[in-house]
């Protein structure tokens, strides 16, 4: 998706262009703790050698630049070129921070008017309009022209468009359900798309802090939705990806639950009955509100997902009784005092009841393929129910690392509704 920036302030020359720099465009990814500036895209009048830039000849503002090159294409690339007209700068990734869900004050009074701790039941959250990521780039050095001509400094510049990666794969939609009320969604088609072969399909549901009338706010909050719809994931398993964006509130800590999820599940019936999705292989996943909506239609509909990946969630164990034969994989953080205690002891009950449990404690500050090494050993036949603990963290740390797992992302596409057969 490209998003346009009007610019008013037309007196200034830095976002004029009126140099050797043409355009200046932003690349987003969605990382574990939000949508960010990830590189920047500059195109010039003339092609560029590529041995002529460096790192230090840029600056861009409140970042680290940790890769330059030239390309034939405005894109980051592999592949570099020997010349081009666009240089690529690739900044150095940005740490982990807490993303915030507060609410608005008259949410605070009505859940203080009735002692509830958590959000309210049909209530609309507080989060912040999403705003279009620019970037400010100045040409510090001078770089070179492949006919040896010396482009000297520039001014600081403002990109004037802005590239979301994966986001930009999405479509929006609108659904209305059988009591006229609508839901908005996100959803994301496999390229390439065959209607004569079957493809399986990921629903997110996110977390409170994402409530919000804007349908893309769920596809910039956190990687919940997009890492399904990566390319790297979409070459090995081609699937639908559902993102629903909710504009109340679902669930609350009482364990009650609004209209919403029934609508939801409205919603993966119609798309079933419109593309060629696989029935038997839906699988539901969400992180916090979004997991403990996971868990009510687990518990609700048993016979409806092929699995589902819930993360750092809670819900009352008495009514779990169905989810001992399905396929789930839990995520919570030692930290967390909502999901750590109730993912163990819905984990533990279900365990009585017949499932058959696989538990793990991670430190999720190791090096990411040392996680996934150590989450695949545990990874055996005749579990059907897996249970993974970050050491220390929090209830957001959960999230902000849960989908970089991919043995429990990949032992869930292997899972089926219905199946006999444990993996």
């Amino acid at each position: 998706m490209i998003k346009n920036i009007v610019i008013g302030l037309l007196g200034i020359a830095s976002l004029s262009f009126a140099g050797n720099i043409k355009n200046v465009e932003a690349i987003t990814e969605v990382f574990g703790d939000g949508e960010k500036l990830s590189a920047v895209v500059l195109t010039y009048d003339k092609e560029i050698a590529g041995n002529s830039v460096s790192v230090s000849d840029y600056k861009v503002e409140g970042r680290e630049i940790e890769k330059v090159y030239v390309s034939k294409q405005n894109e980051r690339n592999e592949k570099k070129s020997k010349n081009g007209k666009y240089v690529i700068l690739e900044l150095k990734r940005l740490p982990m921070v807490a993303q915030a869900s507060d609410h608005s004050k008259e949410e605070m009074e009505k859940k203080k008017a009735t002692g509830q701790k958590g959000p309210t039941l049909g209530g609309k959250g507080d989060a912040k309009p999403l705003k279009t990521i620019t970037a400010e780039v100045t040409q510090t050095g001078s770089v070179k022209t492949v006919n040896g001509k010396v482009y000297n400094s520039e001014e600081k510049q403002v990109s004037t468009k802005t590239r979301q990666l994966i986001i930009e794969d999405f479509k929006q939609f609108v659904f209305t359900g059988k009591d006229g009320k609508t839901l908005k969604y996100n959803l994301y088609m496999p390229k390439n798309y065959d209607p004569s072969k079957k493809y399986p399909m990921v629903v997110f549901m996110h977390d409170a802090g994402a409530v919000s009338s804007e349908t893309e706010y769920t596809l910039s909050q956190g990687n919940g939705a997009t890492v399904w719809a990566s390319p790297e994931w979409q070459k090995k398993h081609p699937s639908f990806v559902l993102a629903p964006q909710y504009e109340v509130v679902t669930v609350n800590d009482n364990y009650e639950y609004g209209p919403e999820l029934d609508r939801t599940v409205e919603l993966i019936n119609s798309l079933t009955g419109k593309y060629s999705i696989d029935k038997d292989r839906i699988y539901n996943t969400g992180q916090s509100m979004g997991g403990m909506s996971s868990i009510s239609l687990d518990s609700k509909y048993p016979d409806l997902f092929g699995g589902s990946y819930i993360v750092a969630s809670k819900w009352d164990v008495n009514v779990t009784e169905p989810m001992k034969n399905q396929n789930i994989w839990f995520v919570a953080s030692e930290g967390d005092p909502g999901a750590y205690p109730s993912l163990t002891e819905i984990s533990d009950y279900l365990e009585k009841n017949g499932a058959k449990v696989q538990r793990m404690t991670v430190d999720a500050e190791q090096n990411q393929d040392e996680v996934n090494k150590e989450v695949q050993s545990k990874i055996e036949n005749g579990y059907n129910i897996y249970y993974t603990v970050y050491k220390n963290g929090n209830h957001r740390y959960t999230w902000q690392h849960a989908y970089d797992m991919k043995p429990a992302m990949e032992w869930l596409f292997k899972q089926k509704r219905n199946s006999s057969k444990m993996k």
